[in-house]
């Protein structure tokens, strides 16, 4: 129904209920449609939570074949598109000859229903309460506007900020962007409108998928719901600060950074243990395909959602103490999901070596430690360790996540309990182990290696926690409902940097306690818990209430347009042609990037890839040379230009200004506070 839907969109007008229209259905042909036509050709699974988790996977592994197409070519992004419409139709052949497919059972049919009408409401408050794009978005917006807008896509360094840029370790092969870019063609609207808006009509899809990993690990659906209500919790209301206002990562969803941790990683953990369950072999090629998403995307979260996965393997071993058939294919998909990133680290280890980012001296690292704070790290000689204090600071619902986890104890017969202690304390020792935390860093690299704290299953813990205490029925839900209006009150959380005060670092230590005290108890004694109930989903709801009323409160609806007024950003749409170079300050530059499909010739320091080519310091001294008002001479000023090939200026009027050199030159545009001129 998507592609007929999409072409009734486009009758409507772009804005209001038609760009939702146009956003939803576009999304569905880009990351759904072919993925399911594919799986449906060889395979089907009989969740349909996972059959999607599996066709989204799938999508992704063909938007990346064809933008690899499209740059092995040096076409424009046409050509993937038209790589996923011939795909889709070559696929649905073999789906319709297959034959008819037994239904899903009709209890999973409306509990996947119910997840969709429940994420309804939400997606409604992301869409009215999305913001001005902010950070790192301007970045992101602005590779997808070249994909989506340049005609040639020669190398992987056309989407750059920089001309004569090189290319990002990080996102050295856009897959996200180019599936915002896609959906932005598909759809007919601007860029700028799916970066902004796409996050709304992304929601249903990361509830189905949290509720498909839920179900799948907890065993139930009861377990799904309450899994969908505990990450709501953590990734939506908890994460505030930051860009974050009251839905948290949700809010971000068409940014490759949220895109990782909400859809991405549930994606992987429905597929791989579906599998570990079932031994379908299609799940574990989902697996690999979801692997070669995560990697692109954002390549370092590729190994942390993998040590989580072994941490399970060991704790599952140590409780078991034997080696079960269930763990031989957790391994086997263990395996599909890293050697995407294995080879992945072998095609790039020279552009990562090369990155002083990715491999900063002593001396560099130690630079960057009053970004972050004096209460972000421990030291132990000249080794560095995540603190106890910066694990606990993002809120109450990862105190109760951390407090949760020795609950698990309760119940380590079952799978989910291997994976909430394995998983948790597997990540904690990496963080809390000053040498093994400092190499870490070493690769990747100290902000990423801070980011390792996202991946404590701190959903798991607490749907986990929900699911021990609903054995105590109203008991179990006031207490529930209580140690979350408490711990709302007392850790906020504290999410700017540098750090200040941090959260309590007795959570942290009494989730490491706790977790080895409770291995060590199951390998003696396996308890099976509570099986997940209504009474488990009505413990969760009364978990999430405070913590949804505190995120909510502070909710406003903002302009979604930056500081740049709306006619500088229509007079560089219009008049600079594709691939032009706008100089400006490296502020005002950074974000006129992000709303024409222009190459700049600085950006702010930190907001793009320390790489020897980019000379992002040398940049920022040009531009801020340039606009001095004395110490050099317009010919200086016009050496300037020719070195960054500059086909425009734009000035903005609150700072310094060569007057007398602009006034030589061609006036485009201007307004109160920017003007535009040609430099030739």
């Amino acid at each position: 129904m998507a592609p007929a839907v999409l072409l009734v969109a486009h009758l409507l007008p772009p804005s209001g209920p038609g760009l939702a229209l146009r956003l939803a259905s576009a999304a569905v042909c880009v990351l759904l449609l072919p993925g399911a036509l594919l799986l449906r050709a060889v395979a089907w699974p009989t969740s349909p939570a996972v059959a999607i988790a599996a066709s989204f996977a799938f999508s992704l592994a063909v938007v990346g074949f064809a933008l690899g197409l499209v740059f092995a070519l040096g076409t424009s992004i046409v050509l993937a598109a038209g790589v996923l419409v011939v795909t889709a139709a070559i696929a649905g052949v073999p789906a319709a000859l297959r034959g008819r497919i037994d239904p899903a059972p009709r209890r999973e049919r409306r509990a996947l229903a119910a997840v969709l009408c429940v994420s309804v409401p939400f997606a409604g408050v992301v869409w009215w309460a999305a913001g001005p794009i902010r950070g790192d978005g301007f970045f992101h917006l602005a590779r997808a506007q070249k994909l989506a807008e340049f005609d040639t896509l020669s190398s992987l360094t056309t989407v750059a900020e920089f001309k004569d840029g090189g290319l990002h370790p990080g996102y050295g092969f856009p897959l996200w962007h180019t599936v915002d870019a896609l959906i932005a063609r598909f759809a007919g609207v601007d860029t700028f409108d799916v970066v902004v808006y796409l996050p709304a009509i992304l929601v249903p899809l990361a509830f189905v998928l949290s509720y498909a990993a839920g179900s799948v690990v907890f065993d139930s659906r009861a377990g799904g719901f309450t899994f969908v209500a505990a990450q709501v919790a953590y990734l939506g209301f908890s994460r505030r600060g930051n860009g974050f206002v009251g839905t948290g990562q949700f809010e971000t969803l068409s940014q490759p950074q949220a895109a990782s941790v909400v859809l991405l990683t549930a994606a992987m953990l429905a597929l791989a243990f579906a599998f570990a369950k079932q031994g379908e072999w299609a799940l574990l090629v989902a697996v690999g395909a979801v692997g070669f998403a995560l990697t692109v995307v954002h390549p370092t979260y590729a190994p942390y959602v993998a040590l989580v996965v072994m941490g399970f393997l060991v704790a599952r071993a140590c409780l078991y103490r034997r080696w079960e058939p269930v763990l031989t294919r957790t391994a086997l998909a263990l395996a599909a999901f890293v050697v995407p990133f294995g080879l992945f680290l072998t095609l790039n280890l020279a552009a990562l070596t090369r990155t002083r980012e990715q491999t900063p001296s002593t001396s560099e690292r130690a630079s960057e430690l009053p970004r972050f704070g004096a209460r972000a790290f421990t030291t132990l000689g000249g080794w560095l360790g995540a603190s106890p204090e910066a694990i606990a600071s993002s809120g109450s619902v990862v105190v109760a996540g951390l407090l949760a986890i020795p609950l698990a104890g309760f119940a380590t017969r079952r799978l989910w309990a291997a994976l909430v202690l394995g998983g948790s304390l597997a990540v904690l020792i990496v963080l809390l182990t000053p040498p093994v935390f400092t190499a870490l860093a070493d690769a990747f690299s100290l902000g990423q290696a801070r980011r390792l704290t996202q991946f404590l299953p701190i959903g798991l813990a607490v749907a986990g926690g929900c699911i021990v205490l609903s054995r105590l029925k109203t008991v179990g839900i006031a207490l529930a409902g209580g140690t979350s209006l408490v711990l709302a009150y007392l850790y906020p959380g504290e999410f700017a940097l540098p750090l200040d005060v941090g959260g309590p670092p007795w959570a942290v230590w009494i989730a490491v306690a706790g977790g080895l005290a409770a291995i060590g108890a199951g390998m003696y004694r396996l308890p099976r818990g509570p099986d997940p109930s209504l009474w488990a989903v009505a413990t969760a709801i009364a978990f999430v209430c405070p913590v949804a009323v505190a995120g909510l409160s502070g909710l406003t609806q903002e302009d979604p347009r930056s500081k740049l007024t709306p006619g500088i950003i229509e007079a560089v749409s219009a008049r600079a042609a594709t691939g032009d170079v706008v100089f400006s300050d490296p502020a005002t530059a950074y974000q006129l990037a992000a709303y024409a499909p222009v190459y700049i010739n600085a950006a702010p320091p930190g907001n793009v890839a320390s790489i020897p080519k980019n000379r992002e310091s040398a940049r920022e001294a040009d531009a801020m040379r340039f606009f001095a008002r004395s110490s050099i001479t317009d010919q200086e000023r016009r050496a300037i230009l020719d070195r960054y090939e500059a086909d425009w200026i734009v000035v903005d009027r609150e700072l310094g200004n060569p007057e007398e050199l602009l006034r030589q030159l061609e006036l485009v545009y201007q307004d109160g506070r920017f003007a535009l001129y040609r430099t030739e």
